[in-house]
């Protein structure tokens, strides 16, 4: 009976080892088949990400060169701009020295007429020049006056009415540039 047990017991330890070995055969050969699956699941993967790669590179590429383009119409409006600005300075300092010319000559325009008027009353009889100054408003009178010579505007004022001559007389002491164009 041991003898037996001996044997059952050797059977039963090589057919334990003949299980384990093919059990063993059978794990390597399921790991191989899932390396395998796991390899080509991987190669998917990778084509996946070079795709990406690409496609992210083609995205960079055209975002790089729609910046150029970007900047290049910025430089563009940027220089129609300038020389806009300049051409609106140009306007600008052609407008104030057509200004400054016209104003020069409507100083000497004025000049003139205040000459030519001057001289009307220089002409005038006294009397006859203090009966119209007498109706005019002080300020225009004292302006006439002003552009008399000192002998005749006093031969004027002293034929014009009192009151009329003193107020003309305190415009005239106030040493205010009077001109024709200011009493209009």
């Amino acid at each position: 009976m041991k003898l037996l047990f001996l044997v059952i017991l050797m059977v039963s330890s090589i057919f334990a080892k003949n299980m384990k070995l093919s059990d063993y055969n059978k794990s390597i050969v399921d790991c191989n088949e899932i390396f395998n699956q796991r390899k080509e699941e991987l190669k998917l993967d990778l084509i996946r990400l070079e795709e990406q790669k690409q496609s992210l590179q083609a995205l960079k590429e055209a975002n790089e060169e729609l910046i150029k383009k970007k900047e290049k119409l910025l430089k563009e409006k940027a220089k129609e701009l300038e020389e806009k600005l300049a051409l609106a300075k140009k306007v600008k300092e052609e407008a104030v020295k057509i200004y400054e010319e016209n104003k020069k000559l409507l100083e000497e325009i004025q000049k003139a007429k205040n000459k030519k008027i001057a001289n009307a009353y220089l002409k005038m009889k006294d009397s006859k020049a203090a009966a119209i100054l007498d109706q005019l408003s002080d300020t225009k009178a004292a302006i006439i006056l002003s552009h008399l010579t000192a002998k005749k505007m006093s031969k004027i004022m002293a034929k014009m009415n009192p009151q009329h001559a003193s107020n003309v007389t305190k415009i005239l002491s106030h040493g205010m540039r009077l001109d024709l164009n200011e009493s209009k």
